[in-house]
């Protein structure tokens, strides 16, 4: 296979491009807000410069993806729903919703309705802490 075609080499460069903008914006922030766009943007950048770098001097043999893209289109969907109603609904409403939806695409098989229950109840305590985290504890405002 060509190696500068490689089909790793696209999302290395939109991982880069991510990567790169979110440091460039936490250039403006304070210290202590800088702090987390500065860590996820660098671990884009890293991870973009280890796959391009994969890509480009190992060259693995890829191999079409077996299956259908239904279930990742669907997270992506519902992705992307969160972030739309999180100022309309939200941070807990939303979250709960969100997590929801995605924990149910997630299944790959039937569950049974007890753990299904308690894995909710999970889920609502864990978008609890993350609030009462991000509020409390960072005095972060969240919607």
């Amino acid at each position: 296979m060509n190696r500068v075609l490689h089909r790793d080499l696209i999302p290395a460069i939109g991982l880069f491009i991510f990567g790169s903008y979110a440091l460039w914006e936490a250039r403006e922030m304070s210290v202590f807000g800088a702090i987390f766009p500065q860590l996820a943007g660098g671990g884009l950048v890293l991870g973009a410069l280890t796959l391009a770098l994969r890509a480009v001097v190992l060259a693995p043999v890829t191999t079409p993806a077996k299956g259908t893209l239904l279930r990742p289109i669907l997270m992506l969907v519902s992705l992307f729903g969160w972030s739309v109603l999180l100022p309309v609904l939200g941070f807990i409403p939303t979250s709960l919703i969100g997590a929801g939806l995605c924990m149910l695409i997630a299944q790959q098989t039937k569950v049974p309705p007890k753990t299904l229950a308690l894995q909710f109840v999970g889920l609502v305590g864990l978008v609890l802490l993350m609030a009462m985290i991000f509020g409390q504890l960072l005095n972060v405002p969240l919607p």
